[in-house]
């Protein structure tokens, strides 16, 4: 093979190589470039409860979802802690979508076109809840500041546990993460995970008086 027809190889390789990345990268909705936060323990859960100012169990009635924001309207089944006005909630976030990079000018897209692609490549978004209509959810939220809307803690972060959690087979799920072994046991069924959610509150209660 001549050393035209290997620099060529090389090239073309690169940019397969190049096209099947950004493939990947948008296959997980822009989150390939960012390690996810460790596997959620039994410490930190219980945390994120007592951190929470609203904590409910409820079916998705509407979603809303545009360009950096997205939002759902959620019908209550089971209050678990706070006080809510009605019998839905306002689910609203902000988040920072994967943004890209445009090729520079000087890249020689003729010369090597894998620069191209290597230039293109997105930066992290930031996480941010998945609602499904008609999806059944817990859900621990912090209320927006001057409004009747709240949002899930962890969202519109890094490297925080986003506190969204679909209902699926009776069992708890999550995005982005894993729960911790110590957790598993309570998520792999809906009453379990609720009655462990309840107790610490009662316990947290209990410990401030």
């Amino acid at each position: 093979m001549s050393p035209f027809t290997q620099t060529n190889t090389r090239a073309y390789l690169r940019l397969i190589f190049g096209i099947c990345f950004m493939l990947l990268f948008s296959a997980y909705g822009g989150y390939a470039m960012q390690p996810p936060p460790p596997p959620l323990n039994i410490a930190q859960l219980k945390t994120l409860v007592a951190q929470a100012d609203l904590i409910i169990v409820g079916r998705i009635k509407a979603v809303q979802e545009a360009e950096g924001t997205v939002g759902a309207t959620v019908c209550i089944e089971k209050l678990l802690k706070g006080k809510a006005a009605g019998k839905t909630i306002e689910i609203k976030e902000t988040y920072k979508p994967a943004s890209f990079q445009k090729p520079s000018p000087e890249s020689k897209i003729e010369a090597d076109p894998s620069k191209a692609i290597v230039a293109s490549i997105a930066g992290p978004a930031t996480y941010h809840g998945k609602y499904r209509k008609d999806g059944r959810i817990i859900v621990l939220l912090g209320k927006i500041e001057g409004t009747g809307n709240y949002r899930p803690l962890g969202s519109g972060t890094y490297d925080k546990h986003l506190c969204v959690f679909p209902i699926e087979n009776r069992g708890i799920q999550t995005f982005y993460f894993r729960f911790g072994e110590d957790v598993e046991k309570f998520a792999e069924d809906e009453d379990r995970f609720v009655c462990f959610v309840r107790k610490t509150i009662k316990s947290y209660s209990e410990n401030r008086k």
